[in-house]
C-alpha cells in the first residue's frame, strides 16, 4: 500500500537552518513532496528557500500575496491546502527529522485503517551554550524530550492533553490524514502563540490518534538564541496568551457542539484562572490562597462575561471556603 506524506515547512527568519530541515524531510523514502512557506522574513530565506526549490524536484515554494508576513498560522493553512498526497506532517524550520522520521507511523496508518493520525517523541538540540542557558532559564526550562509519557486510549487523549499528567506532544511529531484535517479544521490563524497546541486539542477531539515512538524522538528541536518559545515574558504576557487560547479551543469546541469535551476545557480555564491570573495591586499576593483565589475568580468575569450563565462556575466559586480562612485570621486579630 502507497503511503506518501506532504511535509509542511513554514520559513521565517531561518536561512541559516532550513536546508537541514529540508534535506532530512527529503531523506525520508516516505516524503513525496516538501512544501515551504516563506513567510516574508527579513533575512534572505526566500532567496535560500529559491535555491531549494531549484534544486530539488520534491520542494515547493509558496509565498503568500504580496510576500506578506502572515505568521505560522497562515502558512501552515497555505501548505495544507496545497499539499496534494493523502498524509501530512509539519517540520519547523529550524529543526530536522532524524532517520526513520516515518517508519513507526506508516506501519500503525497502514495496518489500522480507523487511525487518523500518528504523534511520536521530540528530542531537543541546543545549538550553543548561551541558547542553552536561555532555554533552561525560561519557562521553559523542564522540558527535554517532548512526548506522551504514557501509553493513552485515543479516546482519552484529548481529556488528558488538556489536563495534564502525562505530557504532550509536537506537532512536529505528528503524521496526520489528510481526512483528519478537514474534521478539525485550519490552524486558527487568530493565535499569535500557542496555535499549534490549539490546532492539536483540536484534532484529539475529533479525530482517533494513535501513539507510534514515544520513547525515542523521530525529530529535534534545535534550541538557539532566536527561539520565540524561549524569550522572556511576563507572567502576564504568558496567562494572556495561553487563555487565549484556551478560550479560542473552548469556542470551537461549542461550535461542534462536543459538550463533553467543552465542559473539561471550561473547567480547564477556571483551574488556570485560579492558580495563575495575575492579581491587580501587590498586596493582594499577600492575602491567603483562598482570597487569592476567590478574586481571580471574581475577575475572569470581566474578560470572559459568559462564564456568569455557567454551572460549574458558580460551583467552583463557591466551593472556595471562605468563611474558615476569615475566622481563623479574625481570631488572629483579636
Amino acid at each position: 500500500m502507497s503511503f506518501f506524506v506532504s511535509v509542511i515547512i513554514p520559513v521565517y527568519n531561518a536561512a541559516r537552518f532550513v536546508p537541514e530541515a529540508v534535506e532530512s524531510a527529503l531523506a525520508q523514502p516516505e516524503t513525496a513532496e516538501v512544501i515551504l512557506i516563506e513567510d516574508g522574513s527579513p533575512d534572505n530565506s526566500l532567496s535560500v528557500c529559491q535555491v531549494l526549490a531549484e534544486k530539488y524536484d520534491k520542494v515547493r515554494l509558496l509565498r503568500h500575496p504580496g510576500g506578506e508576513n502572515r505568521g505560522a498560522s497562515a502558512s501552515r493553512n497555505l501548505g495544507m491546502e496545497h499539499a496534494q498526497y493523502d498524509y501530512i506532517a509539519f517540520l519547523d524550520a529550524d529543526d530536522y527529522y532524524l532517520p526513520g522520521r516515518f517508519e513507526v507511523s506508516k506501519n500503525i496508518l497502514i495496518s489500522d485503517p480507523e487511525c487518523d493520525g500518528v504523534y511520536e517523541a521530540m528530542g531537543i538540540h541546543f545549538q550553543s551554550e548561551q541558547a542553552e542557558k536561555k532555554w533552561r532559564d525560561s519557562h521553559m526550562s523542564i522540558v527535554e524530550m517532548t512526548t506522551i509519557s504514557k501509553t493513552v486510549p485515543p479516546e482519552q487523549l484529548f481529556k488528558m492533553l488538556v489536563n495534564g499528567g502525562a505530557g504532550y506532544f509536537s506537532i512536529c511529531g505528528l503524521t496526520l490524514k489528510k481526512s483528519a484535517i478537514s474534521q478539525a479544521g485550519y490552524m486558527n490563524e487568530k493565535l499569535k502563540m500557542h496555535e499549534d497546541t490549539d490546532f492539536i486539542f483540536r484534532i484529539s477531539a475529533v479525530a482517533r490518534l494513535l501513539p507510534g515512538k514515544i520513547n525515542e524522538p523521530v525529530v529535534i528541536r534545535r534550541v538557539h538564541e532566536q527561539n520565540r518559545i524561549s524569550k522572556p515574558r511576563s507572567k502576564s504576557k504568558i496567562y494572556q496568551d495561553r487563555m487565549k487560547m484556551w478560550k479560542a479551543t473552548y469556542q470551537w469546541l461549542i461550535q461542534q457542539d462536543l459538550k463533553t469535551e467543552e465542559e473539561i476545557v471550561f473547567n480547564k480555564i477556571l483551574q488556570y484562572c485560579k492558580k495563575s491570573k495575575p492579581l491587580p495591586f501587590i498586596w493582594m499576593s499577600k492575602l491567603p490562597k483562598e482570597f487569592r483565589q476567590f478574586t481571580r475568580l471574581s475577575l475572569l468575569f470581566f474578560e470572559f462575561p459568559s462564564v456568569f450563565f455557567k454551572k460549574l462556575f458558580w460551583k467552583c466559586m463557591f466551593s472556595i471556603r471562605l468563611w474558615p480562612v476569615f475566622r481563623r485570621n479574625l481570631r488572629k486579630l483579636f
